[in-house]
């Protein structure tokens, strides 16, 4: 099976569905989940640490001795503006980084114990590997996520695991973040979340070596 952290929108939705398309089946966890509109899965907010702690259980039900093939954490969302007219910095901490680690962490140790190789696929931003002036707590999770990615494929490799990481580092693209906001000038820039996907599940299927990392600027798959 795989598991999409963060599957009701933008890139983990498309990755969703082209999963399926695949035949591949796919548990789609997030803030938003709808039955009919995502298909198997639950709502789960990782702001709340209790509904996290609860995931792991209702995830094994379904599962049902089923292997996990592939985790991916594609969870988060993104504010811009100066650091000191952010209303809630900790809120992004908790739902980018903090808040989903108990359940990345959870779904680790599970691929570890199976009988199978799989792959914790972590879905970044270019923002992981620069700095921008008028994202700064956005950026400071990214960079998080991606050095607990590195940090991982480093002990996949080390370790010689059955686990592999991939980290992709994609950048601007046309999600629904920007429905109802003035377009940036650069917008038909912006890469196609389809396409990504696309991109993302065909480098997975290939990868080789312990740890990937991708980065898929903008301009790239637009």
């Amino acid at each position: 099976m795989h598991i999409i952290l963060g599957g009701t929108s933008g890139l983990g939705l498309e990755m969703a569905k082209q999963l399926r398309k695949r035949g591949e089946r796919v548990l789609v966890l997030g803030k938003t989940h709808d039955s009919q509109k995502h298909g198997e899965g639950f709502p789960l907010d990782v702001y709340y640490a209790d509904q996290v702690e609860a995931s792991f259980s209702r995830i094994e039900q379904i599962l049902n001795g089923d292997d996990i093939e592939q985790f991916v954490w594609a969870a988060g969302y993104g504010w811009r503006g100066n650091f000191e007219d952010q209303t809630d910095a900790r809120s992004m901490a908790e739902v980018n980084f903090s808040g989903a680690l108990p359940l990345v962490q959870w779904a680790w140790r599970k691929m570890l114990d199976q009988n199978r190789k799989s792959v914790l696929t972590v879905i970044g931003s270019t923002s992981s590997i620069k700095a921008r002036s008028d994202e700064a707590v956005y950026v400071a999770t990214k960079h998080a996520q991606a050095g607990l990615a590195r940090s991982l494929g480093m002990q996949a490799d080390e370790q010689k695991l059955p686990v592999k990481v991939a980290l992709f580092l994609p950048g601007a693209m046309k999600t629904p973040f920007w429905n109802g906001r003035d377009l940036p000038t650069d917008y038909v820039f912006f890469n196609d979340p389809a396409k990504i996907a696309t991109h993302i599940i065909n480098a997975v299927n290939c990868q080789q070596q312990p740890f990937l990392e991708w980065a898929l600027p903008k301009g790239t798959l637009v």
